[in-house]
């Protein structure tokens, strides 16, 4: 039968679960700062020490039966720094020291010295590398692709002047194979109406420049000639032949009276073809010039745009992920490269999982295996790039929660006051 010893435990057992209770909401307030947070919640649940008789049943107290941890969306503050990336919606960060694995909200990330995402523990970040083994991997931002390096074709846009001075073909020095070679560059430029350098890239990434001069041959007809320098085509060129023009492709375009080319471009038919062979060892290029639109009008000459497919070698200026997980460079070239796809994981009962501090969880049986998968598809959410995940503790209901749960535990120890004086009176009748 239930006694006044009853009272007694109850109290203690009061005064155990309020404490319990008082520290979660004092590890909430902790955290209130912590990027990734989530709040937790002391479950109480009432004590029955038997089963005692039906309509005098008492209890033996409260306990905590479960401390929750309460996922829901965090607000997502903007910082600017591209390598905070906050997830808005479901799906936790996979993070990996070794072959363990541990999984976060918090996207503090940063890039180590060797190149590979990691967060503010040196833990790597994990995603599918660009050209990976479709398995899970560190991501490395100095692994990059570079789709096209050697210059492969051109696309020049401009005006040539139909008012310029017409000058025989014949007259154009054509540069030769001779050692020196009689004409210059500035001997050309006697008879070019225009002209103008660009690079092109060899197999290698080295740059070359080719002269492009424009001669105004006749009427609505301009002779377009590449020249490329003695040095870098003629491998017995000497420092006497250095910097003396080679003439290494040719077109003649015709124009119409509306100043429009005519014939008009044909597309996927380059307008002229440039075949080098640079002698520093790279593979012979072929470089195809296309001048559209290109315009005859009485105006002065003049390139508008150059676009061009290779590029040489870029080095990483700068490293951005999208909605969808993925990490691209941007190439000293102008060129981006993608890198690979950041990977989120999910679990069936995220509640379950366990808490391993900084700002760590681990899978438990209650959580369920990881699930993963890429951001934005199927159920997971997507990366908010320069944003973090603020905690989710509310600080004004948490110190509420303190004041009600300090109550309880006062209450809690005035019981097992009020009990120890009573037993002290009947100790006195005896």
């Amino acid at each position: 039968m239930p006694s006044i010893i009853n009272g007694l435990f109850a109290g203690r057992a009061g005064v155990s679960s309020h404490g319990i209770a008082i520290s979660v909401a004092g590890d909430n307030i902790s955290n209130s700062n912590t990027i990734g947070y989530k709040s937790n919640r002391a479950n109480f649940e009432d004590l029955m020490a038997g089963e005692g008789v039906l309509g005098k049943q008492v209890g033996s107290g409260s306990n905590v039966a479960t401390v929750q941890t309460i996922f829901e969306q965090g607000t997502l503050e903007f910082t600017g720094r591209p390598m905070d990336l906050g997830i808005s919606g479901s799906g936790f960060f996979i993070l990996a020291d070794g072959m363990n694995r541990t999984y976060s909200r918090a996207g503090d990330f940063k890039i180590d010295n060797a190149g590979f995402i990691v967060n503010q523990n040196g833990l790597a970040v994990l995603g599918f590398p660009t050209n990976g083994s479709g398995a899970l991997e560190p991501i490395n931002t100095y692994n990059i692709e570079q789709s096209s390096i050697a210059t492969n074709e051109l696309t020049i846009s401009g005006n040539i002047n139909s008012a310029a001075s017409t000058v025989s073909v014949g007259a154009i020095p054509v540069p030769g194979n001779a050692v020196p070679p009689v004409w210059t560059y500035a001997d050309l430029n006697e008879f070019a109406e225009y002209s103008s350098v660009v690079d092109v890239y060899d197999s290698l990434g080295e740059a070359h420049g080719v002269t492009l001069m424009f001669f105004h041959t006749a009427n609505n007809e301009y002779t377009i000639r590449a020249y490329a320098n003695n040095e870098d085509v003629d491998n017995k060129a000497t420092l006497t032949t250095s910097g003396y023009p080679r003439l290494v492709g040719e077109r003649v375009l015709t124009f119409g009276g509306n100043g429009q080319r005519d014939p008009a471009p044909v597309l996927g038919t380059p307008d002229l073809t440039a075949d080098i062979t640079f002698n520093n060892g790279s593979n012979a290029s072929s470089v195809d010039f296309n001048f559209n639109p290109m315009t005859q009008y009485s105006a002065a000459s003049n390139i508008l745009s150059v676009t061009q497919d290779g590029k040489g070698i870029g080095s990483v200026t700068s490293v951005s992920v999208g909605l969808d997980g993925g990490v691209s460079a941007l190439l000293t070239n102008g060129q981006v490269s993608q890198i690979g796809t950041i990977a989120l994981a999910n679990f069936s009962n995220p509640e379950g999982l366990t808490r391993l501090g900084k700002n760590q969880l681990g899978v438990s049986v209650a959580s369920g295996d990881p699930i993963y998968g890429k951001p934005t598809v199927g159920t997971f959410g997507s990366i908010k790039a320069g944003t973090v995940e603020l905690s989710t503790v509310d600080i004004a209901s948490e110190f509420v929660r303190i004041i009600t749960l300090q109550r309880g535990f006062q209450a809690s120890t005035r019981i097992i006051t009020t009990i120890n004086q009573l037993l002290n009176d009947v100790i006195q009748l005896a």
